[in-house]
């Protein structure tokens, strides 16, 4: 027996049908297995490796803190080239050696002992770190139906902040020890993580490669115009991650009268947000045009949590300073979860087919970018430009998320018919 479509023509046959669905669960479980080990990984290293790097192995403070951020944004170079070889060699088969290669670089950080070696361990570390998120959007959008796409990836992100968290936790118990030994044993932990992320990533299908006839020359997503200006403008609205993890608890210890734990609060309450909500409004940048008003609404939300947090420093009372926080925190989950939607949206839809993985390379470095500078650039407006300086980051956002609509119908205008890998039916982008 066969199920019958509106229109009365034959499809597949149930039991047909039935196997796809149970093998798609399949691959969608292995990928969720895979991104709750990494991230408890992630959360566990990330949490912990400023104190391991100072207290541990004794590198002064102002000589990690450069180390690492020029580490870093060398490592952003990596992206797109790593993109480029999902391409020629098969998305799954590159995200597995990238999450293996990330197991064995983060074991460096055991052998640093001064600036330049701690250079080297932060480049390459970062640059499989950032590669790795281009490429495991490639994945999923090669194993996922369109209709599918960004849910998964939605329902990704929530088991990432759940086990990352898990993560964090794990580290509290580490920074809470006066040896050298728990920090130690945390980072085999971190690259048992990624190996096992790999182990896992190993029973997903085998993705085929762009065959030779059709391949990009590698350099095809950076000189695409429109879509590394659209990617680079809405990379700025990933500020919003700064600006609750930096920006808020200096504020809140030296210029409002609300109580410096609520720091922490806000970051536990945004995180149980996402993992209600982040699905949900995952949905509506499904289009191309949804992807553009969320992208306006993630704008304009944090234009307002920056506002407010600023009007926060007025009260004198901690309860009325502490609604203001509260108030602001609102507005910066609202648009966090929009953002996040918007950016999936807007690089599936927009990049060029036969060189996703190289695009995804560029969407994840342009936002590597921002994370690379944004903690110093929302400290020193908080704590330099005070009130100014929150209404300099609203500006920021607000001019971030108005261009994106013309930049959309440019990119679409450049691009003949069928080129763009997601663009679908509904492909319009509206005003």
């Amino acid at each position: 027996m066969t199920n019958t479509g509106a229109s009365g023509s034959a499809t597949v046959p149930e039991g047909e049908a039935d196997d796809g669905s149970s093998r798609e669960r399949g691959v969608v479980r292995k990928l969720l297995y895979s991104e709750a080990v990494s991230a408890f990984g992630g959360g566990l290293w990330f949490s912990m490796w400023a104190v391991y790097l100072t207290s541990v192995k004794g590198i002064p403070a102002a000589s990690m803190g450069l180390a690492m951020g020029l580490g870093g944004g060398v490592g952003l170079l990596a992206a797109v080239p790593v993109g480029a070889l999902a391409d020629r060699r098969g998305a799954r088969q590159v995200f597995v050696a990238v999450s293996v290669a990330r197991g064995l670089l983060v074991l460096l950080f055991l052998t640093t002992s001064g600036f330049w070696s701690l250079l080297g361990a932060a480049a390459l570390f970062t640059a499989a770190e950032t590669s790795g998120r281009g490429v495991k959007v490639t994945l999923v959008y090669l194993l996922m139906p369109d209709d599918r796409r960004l849910t998964v990836l939605a329902q990704a992100r929530v088991v990432q902040h759940i086990t990352y968290a898990a993560g964090a936790g794990a580290a509290a118990w580490v920074l809470s020890t006066d040896t050298a030994g728990p920090y130690y044993a945390a980072l085999a932990v971190v690259a048992l993580a990624a190996f096992l992320s790999a182990l896992v990533l190993v029973g997903l299908p085998y993705t085929a490669p762009v065959p030779a006839s059709r391949r990009s020359p590698g350099t095809k997503a950076v000189r695409d115009i429109p879509f590394l200006t659209l990617m680079s403008t809405t990379a700025l609205l990933s500020l919003c991650w700064p600006l609750l993890s930096s920006g808020l608890p200096l504020w809140l210890q030296y210029r409002t009268a609300a109580p410096v734990w609520l720091a922490p609060v806000t970051v536990v309450v945004s995180s149980l947000f996402i993992a209600l909500y982040q699905v949900r409004v995952t949905r509506q940048g499904k289009s191309l045009r949804g992807a553009v008003r969320s992208t306006r609404k993630a704008g304009l939300a944090l234009a307002v949590c920056c506002m407010l947090f600023a009007a926060a420093a007025w009260p004198s009372g901690a309860l009325l300073a502490s609604l203001f926080i509260l108030a602001g925190l609102a507005a910066h989950v609202y648009g966090e979860l929009h953002y996040v939607a918007s950016r999936w949206g807007l690089s599936l839809r927009l990049m060029r087919r036969d060189a996703e993985g190289e695009y995804q390379g560029l969407a994840a470095s342009t936002e590597g970018a921002v994370a690379t500078v944004g903690p110093a650039l929302i400290t020193t407006l908080v704590t330099g430009a005070l009130v100014g300086g929150w209404a300099v980051l609203a500006v920021v956002f607000v001019a971030a998320a108005v261009p994106t609509p013309a930049l959309c119908r440019r990119a679409l205008h450049t691009r003949g018919p069928g080129a763009a890998a997601g663009a679908g039916p509904r492909g319009g982008v509206g005003n």
